[in-house]
């Protein structure tokens, strides 16, 4: 089990890192056991985002029964924060960078706390209605430059690739997020 201590610990990394201090990364635990303990981060994240599938599903003009929408959206979940570090397991031993793989997946999962807690609450606040589809989109789409700048900053510091590895990277993660949400929404239609 992970302590809330190793928590507040790798949040604090998290949020270097989010200042751009490569000195971050030495604040996570980078071990095994630290890998695994890494994916509690989606554990953290997970209330927010049932706020927003809750609020999503209300709004769907046909909507499916609550169960198997949560359920379809769970299944996504859980891919979505398994399948890119299985992809970069391969990815990082074709480009010789399997000794930095753990530190990069451990420093990826618990930065997507912060990620979700920029996003999300734009998201919550757009789909409920709360913001204007222009101020929404707005803001959506800062954020969305903000999180690629700084999953580039980790991705190039924590795997020490080019701007251009790390760009093609970040790229590669975000098709595949694209991929598994037009999934989920052509299962939910």
């Amino acid at each position: 089990m992970i302590s809330l201590r190793e928590v507040f610990t790798a949040l604090y990394g998290a949020y270097r890192l989010a200042r751009f201090d490569p000195g971050g990364l030495g604040v996570f635990d980078v071990t095994v056991q630290g890998f695994w303990r890494s994916f509690f981060a989606a554990v953290l994240v997970a209330p927010l985002y049932l706020i927003l599938l809750l609020i999503r599903y209300s709004n769907l003009p046909n909507p499916l029964p609550l169960f198997r929408f949560i359920t379809l959206e769970a299944i996504a979940y859980v891919i979505a924060w398994v399948a890119f570090p299985l992809l970069m397991a391969s990815l990082a031993r074709l480009l010789d960078r399997d000794d930095y793989y753990i530190r990069y997946i451990v420093a990826y999962n618990w930065a997507a706390v912060l990620q979700n807690l920029l996003y999300i609450p734009i998201a919550i606040l757009a789909a409920a209605g709360v913001l204007s589809i222009a101020l929404s989109n707005t803001l959506g789409l800062m954020a969305l430059a903000l999180i690629v700048a700084y999953i580039w900053f980790i991705t190039r510091t924590a795997l020490e690739v080019a701007a251009g590895m790390a760009a093609g990277i970040v790229g590669l993660d975000f098709m595949l997020n694209v991929l598994i949400n037009t999934v989920v929404e052509a299962a939910i239609k």
